[in-house]
């Protein structure tokens, strides 16, 4: 159990010191409790319990300016969880009644003092606080266990909603089990993506994806608030879903001042508190689940827009994503034309990132949609790498999968980077990017390396290039550095005895918790469970 932080409150300087002895003797003994500070008046308590927010207020009755019983009736508006003793010359019954009401945890004369008898009622307070601390606890615990929950059944409704594999009498039963009466009144529906998502995956390690999406979440859920009854819930790998309803506003005006006042919110909240940026947006007011569907439809379709506009879009139904083309023969055509061109004496990459830049304003104009745009570089993709496939005889697979999750801008450079990768290396059995990539993280060992820092020293996109590295590793990135770290803390410890804040300092990790679970995950044991083992 952590320690009982103990105030001392009395305006008689002997029980003071009595007390302060008293504390001193008993931190040999019992290092349960301990002295957080001592005030002399009522008035004076107040201000050191706020400043020093103690978990056990022993205190006098009568002083000056304050008297004991009005000062624990105003400490207990801040400090409603603490535990109070009233040690006191006067055995007056009705103080004793007050204090009674007030709970007050036990009321002892201290004329003369009873140490035994007061270490008994602090032991008593300290099982409340014990148990009262247990209780908290638990509560936490089930609270994070029923959002968790409820996280889990809105995002599986929502998926067989829109999927039209539930019936939305079902879905309102279970909203309602939620007490969330959302859907009965107008609503709007929002699509929140993670732009840069590729990029995301393969900077962070599986877990932290998952706490910062969840923080994410978490922010979203916290902005919608603020707006009126709201939900939201994690729907797919980038994708995000959130609704949220208020009384009718009067004029269009009023609703597209509202609707983009809450996506400016959230995309500013995000990148402010979690770096990432991402795009927003919404669909029309909708009422009912019926048309939800629907509504879910125009927010993804309004979200869709950062494809081509970029990160950080935000579309409203006041400034709707401009119409998608249905054409896709003239772009198909001059993708499989610049496929065409790749043979074995095919050298120019400058024609080949020409020829892509122009395609790429071809279809900013045409605005072909995401889905069609990305199948047709996909086509290209495996035009120009069967056409290459004989160059070299293990060719690296292209992670299909990542095209979906980014912007054009994004694709045109991961399919860029790619294409000029196997153009160099198409006879080298090493890849010299690859290996320039090694000697620079060796190099910086001691250096907080960053996905973007190394990939800018190769001269590739950060996305193609932790692909690429993961492929010829066999492990990613992240991984690589990390597991390098620990070699060269575990060569620093069979020098010296350093101390974690050393090892961190000396291989670039700044936060030592996070350095022992590294330590741990790649040697089995602590630094100093390692340092022992070393020397037996």
């Amino acid at each position: 159990m952590s320690p009982i932080r103990c105030l001392i409150v009395d305006d008689e300087e002997l029980i003071i010191q009595r007390l302060q002895l008293f504390f001193h003797e008993l931190s040999l003994q019992e290092p349960l409790f301990t002295l957080a500070g001592v005030a002399y008046s009522g008035a004076e308590g107040l201000q050191l319990a706020e400043q020093e927010q103690p978990d056990l207020i022993i205190t006098d009755i009568r002083m000056p300016e304050m008297d004991g019983i009005t000062m624990i009736e105003q400490m207990k508006k801040s400090l409603p969880r603490a535990e109070y003793l009233i040690l006191t010359a006067y055995s007056d019954f009705h103080y004793a009644k007050r204090a009674i009401q007030m709970g007050v945890s036990d009321y002892i004369v201290k004329v003369p003092l009873d140490e035994e008898e007061l270490l008994r009622a602090m032991r008593k307070a300290a099982d409340s606080l014990q148990q009262a601390r247990k209780k908290e606890e638990e509560l936490r615990k089930l609270d994070m266990s029923i959002m968790k929950n409820r996280h889990r059944v809105f995002k599986q409704l929502f998926r067989e909603l829109l999927q039209g594999e539930a019936r939305s009498a079902q879905a309102e039963e279970i909203m309602l089990s939620y007490d969330m009466h959302l859907f009965q009144d107008r609503y709007c529906c929002l699509v929140i993506e993670m732009d840069q998502y590729t990029t995301f995956i393969n900077q962070y390690p599986l877990s932290d994806q998952s706490i910062l999406k969840y923080g994410i979440l978490n922010i979203i859920e916290e902005t919608l608030k603020q707006y009126g009854n709201s939900l939201a819930c994690h729907l797919e790998r980038h994708r995000f879903i959130g609704f949220v309803s208020w009384p009718h506003l009067h004029s269009a005006k009023e609703n597209e001042q509202k609707f983009w006042s809450l996506a400016q919110a959230i995309a500013g909240n995000i990148r402010t508190y979690l770096k990432q940026p991402v795009s927003v947006g919404i669909a029309p007011p909708a009422v009912g689940w019926k048309e939800m569907a629907a509504a879910y439809a125009q927010a993804l379709e309004a979200c869709a827009e950062h494809y081509y506009a970029g990160e950080g879009t935000i579309v409203t139904p006041c400034h709707p994503a401009v119409q998608t083309a249905r054409n896709e023969g003239p772009i198909r055509q001059r993708l499989l034309e610049l496929a065409a061109l790749f043979h074995r004496e095919f050298e120019d990459m400058g024609e080949v990132k020409s020829r892509l830049h122009s395609i790429q304003e071809e279809a900013r104009r045409e605005r072909l949609s995401r889905h069609v745009m990305t199948g047709l570089l996909k086509e290209f993709l495996a035009a120009a790498h069967n056409r290459m496939a004989h160059w070299k005889p293990s060719v690296d697979e292209l992670m299909e999968n990542s095209l979906p999750d980014m912007s054009l801008a994004e694709q045109m450079d991961y399919i860029s980077a790619y294409l000029a990768g196997k153009l160099t290396g198409r006879d080298i059995p090493l890849r010299p990017d690859i290996a320039k990539a090694i000697d620079y993280i060796e190099t910086n060992l001691s250096e907080r390396l960053s996905l973007q820092m190394i990939a800018r020293q190769v001269n590739l996109a950060p996305a193609y290039f932790s692909t690429l590295f993961k492929k010829e590793m066999k492990e990613s990135l992240v991984d690589y550095i990390n597991r390098k770290k620990i070699e060269l803390a575990v060569e620093l410890l069979k020098v010296r005895n350093y101390s974690n804040q050393e090892l961190c300092d000396m291989v670039g990790i700044m936060n030592e918790a996070y350095f022992c679970t590294l330590f741990k995950q790649k040697t089995g044991s602590t630094p100093k469970q390692y340092l022992k083992q070393m020397k037996e």
